[in-house]
């Protein structure tokens, strides 16, 4: 019996090409396969579940696959962000420590072809890590257009408008990174995500009493909020804010402290409500901009006494108008005025 032999790369069936190019990314098949003729950009273009991972530009090699089931950009900051070090949070999670956590001052690059990233090439679509997003991807993402979607960091974009009578669920989604938002935004995706583990929202914007939420988030074990304006502590905003996510690991809060209507902040219950509310958490990340009345009344002494309230308050730090307390140590790159380490920490 003849048996043909293959003699040329290019002669090997599709199936052993398949089997190759599973241990590939997709920008190393672009750049080892892609254009040497006409039946291998054939098979190249009928690859599925393809991943791709890059530093700066999507093109040409978003424009060039067909599907994909994962796509991440690297997280790279310009403007003051440049100069800072990332800082690692022994056991958190390590997006948190990616994205910074203030949108002021950091400019991400934005991305050619982001266009590109659409339905039709990204049925499969599984991940998605970006560090700034267009208007027209999000819309579509929150229409519900890539439903096997479960992790979606995409960093800066415009606001979002999501009507609160939308019946668009996205129930595979599990971590989210949103920020520069409107604050009610903010309950229209819970309602839209029920299943979310990880969330990253910011809005710089005031976060207005929940309409049509009752129930818990229980799913919810990393929450990062800020900055949230206009915050009040002992109104019960603080509490109710608390009391939909009882089962957070880690928990990062920036807000400003109200100046409509002012209140000195008692510690002592805000650790009360944090021990109550949050049984299980693990990592704190407390930061209050206060007014100037307020941040003028802690001295070193001060501190000390906050950090006897909680069992997370471990490290306390003043910087002007900031009270930081964290339960991990101190952020690099921040001025201080006054802090204060509990000793069995230091």
């Amino acid at each position: 019996m003849n048996h043909s032999i293959v003699t040329q790369l290019e002669d090997l069936p599709v199936e052993i090409f398949t089997e190759i190019f599973d241990y590939f990314t997709a920008a190393e098949i672009y750049v080892g396969f892609a254009q040497l003729n006409d039946r291998l950009n054939s098979i190249l273009k009928s690859l599925h579940n393809l991943i791709f991972v890059t530093e700066y530009d999507l093109d040409p090699i978003l424009s060039f696959f067909h599907s994909f089931k994962a796509i991440h950009v690297k997280i790279c900051h310009s403007g003051l962000y440049s100069l800072f070090k990332p800082y690692i949070i022994k056991g958190g999670h390590r997006l948190f420590q990616r994205y910074p956590s203030l949108d002021y001052h950091w400019y991400p690059h934005p991305l050619n072809e982001i266009e590109n990233i659409r339905p039709d090439i990204c049925s499969q679509l599984r991940s998605l890590i970006l560090p700034t997003s267009s208007s027209q991807l999000v819309q579509m993402i929150f229409n519900g257009e890539f439903p096997l979607l479960e992790i979606c960091h995409l960093g800066k974009c415009d606001p979002i408008i999501l009507p609160l009578s939308t019946t668009t669920q996205l129930p595979s989604l599990r971590q989210l990174t949103i920020r520069e938002q409107n604050g009610n935004t903010l309950e229209k995706i819970l309602l839209m995500c029920p299943s979310l583990i990880y969330l990253d929202f910011s809005c710089n914007d005031v976060i207005p009493k929940f309409v049509f939420t009752t129930r818990c988030f229980s799913s919810m074990k990393y929450l990062r909020l800020g900055r949230l304006m206009d915050f009040m502590f002992h109104n019960g905003q603080f509490d109710i804010l608390l009391s939909f996510f009882p089962s957070l690991h880690q928990f990062h809060l920036i807000v400003n402290q109200s100046h409509k209507s002012f209140e000195i902040i008692q510690f002592a219950e805000v650790a009360e409500i944090l021990l109550h509310r949050l049984p299980s958490l693990k990592i704190l990340d407390l930061r209050i901009y206060m007014m100037d009345l307020m941040y003028l009344l802690h001295s070193t002494q001060g501190l000390k006494l906050i950090a006897r309230m909680h069992p997370l308050f471990k490290y306390i730090l003043q910087c002007n108008s900031l009270v930081m307390i964290t339960s991990y140590g101190f952020v690099p790159n921040y001025a201080y005025t006054r802090r204060f380490v509990r000793p069995s920490f230091e």
